[in-house]
């Protein structure tokens, strides 16, 4: 029987091996990744474009607002959430068949010519069209992205790798919203020139130059995924793309995500999280108004604070790793952070529902950076673009999901309790020694929590037994081969494809 603190093996590993998942704590094993240079470049490159999107996010929410308010608004960000329903796990099969390298700076170079184009945008018409082919670009991007970083380094700083690239996302996120205000008060300096002033209006340069301006990281972060020497994955030339093997590469990556153990456990128990937990994201300002009496930036304190939970939690993740073996607390940490939001719902002491939700944000980073490690961990090359293009797609479709079905139970709620800004009315539940009062937000935001604490359950149950399997006594090192995922069931890698009857079919 293995120790417990050891983590599963990536496949291929050859018995009596050491497991690669252990990472060591020292502030070295930071230094030591960031030497890599491709990774690098890579990580810098994923920061600058990540500022650069919510950039675009901040600056569509004003115009849009400006044109057509709160209904303008729900258009734009249907047309941003679509491509993820249309075409999400479609664009794992395009990234498994292309150079990744090629593919990234070609999204790159698209997004930073239709947000130029974003900044001559008339019309919401014409701003949902361009929103949509730009996330399109963001779908194909994130999964070849997440899928290159076991090319750039080694096997044991991988959970040292996704620290790093998670901390940076969910930094870019505040960063990012925060250069879109800046931008814009420079634009609105820079219309001050007389020259400038004479040409448009001021909300109208303020726009064109912010977008135009926000081009220029995608440009920046194309230019240093040009220096990136990846490992060519196509000998020979790359495959072509044909519809009926698309459908076939689709088909075979939901199979083998359904019946591979540790992928299925993964993307299951993030469904039910991201569902559960996106009633945070809905009800989070209602909440904040009923409870805690916050609005305005009380409330933006508030997500600031589980932001900044989310990159401590994903900054902290190694080391976390070596005390809370990944084998029993991914699960756990699932159930910490229904806990977390079950806490925050029963709060109404303000300064220590921030103290809660920071603490709800650390298990989401670890959670996030340990899921992100396991799959870089165990999945074969071939098959990384559809994993994580699935795992990007449910994230966003869980959360637009969590939206409509959340927005629903707070109304049910609220025929029982009909709270208002102007009657704020609430019901008491008496329990002789204690009383609690309860609002419409507050139940529903419960509701949420026991969807993430069943998850979690879920989670421990299913992994812990994947984990036993891989541990028990006479079981073999090799882990998760993709060959052997089910009877007659086998990829075919491109170059085996080309040589199959004598030509490439696709």
């Amino acid at each position: 029987m293995k120790d417990q603190s050891e983590e599963i093996k990536p496949a291929r590993v050859p018995a009596g091996e050491e497991p690669t998942t252990q990472v060591s704590l020292e502030l070295s094993s930071f230094r030591r990744v960031l030497k890599e240079r491709d990774f690098m470049a890579l990580w810098v490159g994923q920061g600058i474009s990540g500022m650069g999107d919510w950039v675009i996010v901040g600056v569509l929410l004003d115009m849009v607002n400006r044109m057509g308010g709160p209904f303008g608004l729900a258009i734009m960000m249907t047309f941003r959430f679509l491509p993820a329903f249309l075409f999400g796990l479609l664009a794992g099969v395009v990234v498994d068949r292309l150079e990744r390298k090629s593919l990234m700076i070609i999204c790159e170079v698209a997004r930073a010519a239709l947000v130029i184009m974003l900044a001559f945008a008339n019309s919401l018409a014409m701003i949902c069209a361009l929103v949509f082919c730009i996330e399109c670009f963001t779908l194909l991007f994130g999964p070849a992205k997440d899928s290159s970083i076991p090319d750039l380094v080694g096997e044991k700083e991988l959970m040292t790798a996704n620290s790093l690239m998670s901390t940076s996302t969910y930094l870019t996120m505040a960063l990012g919203t925060f250069l879109a205000t800046l931008i814009l008060g420079i634009g609105a300096l820079v219309y001050q020139v007389p020259f400038v002033s004479s040409i448009t209006t001021q909300e109208n340069f303020q726009h064109t130059f912010a977008f135009i301006l926000d081009a220029t990281t995608f440009l920046v972060s194309a230019m240093l995924i040009f220096t990136i020497a990846f490992p060519r994955r196509f000998d020979g030339g790359r495959p072509r793309i044909k519809a009926d093997r698309v459908w076939r590469d689709f088909k075979e990556g939901l199979s083998y995500m359904y019946s591979n153990p540790l992928t299925r456990s993964i993307l299951g128990v993030m469904i039910i999280g991201f569902v559960g937990g996106g009633s945070l994201y809905i009800l989070g300002a209602p909440f904040a108004e009923q409870v805690l009496n916050s609005v305005g930036s009380k409330f933006t304190l508030i997500l600031t604070m589980l932001l900044f939970g989310v990159v401590t939690g994903a900054a902290a993740s190694p080391w976390l790793s070596r005390l809370l073996p990944v084998s029993k607390w991914f699960g756990r940490a699932v159930v910490g952070f229904g806990l977390a939001m079950l806490a925050f719902a029963l709060i109404d002491i303000y300064v220590l529902s921030l103290v809660v939700i920071y603490i709800g944000g650390l298990f989401l980073g670890y959670l996030l950076v340990t899921a992100y490690t396991l799959l870089h961990q165990n999945l074969e090359p071939e098959i990384r673009g559809r994993v994580f293009a699935a795992f990007q797609t449910i994230m966003r479709t869980c959360l637009l999901i969590s939206m409509g079905v959340f927005a629903l139970v707070a109304w049910v709620f609220s025929k029982w309790i009909p709270w208002e800004p102007n009657n704020p009315v609430y019901k008491t539940v008496e329990l002789g020694f204690f009383s609690k009062s309860i609002y419409p937000a507050m139940l529903a935001i419960m509701v949420g929590a026991f969807i993430v604490i069943a998850g979690g359950l879920l989670a421990i149950r299913s992994l812990g037994r994947y984990f036993r399997s891989m541990e028990g006594p006479g079981a073999e090192p090799e882990v998760l081969a993709v060959q052997e995922v089910e009877p007659g069931f086998a990829f075919i890698s491109p170059a085996e494809e080309q040589t199959e009857g004598g030509e490439d079919d696709g």
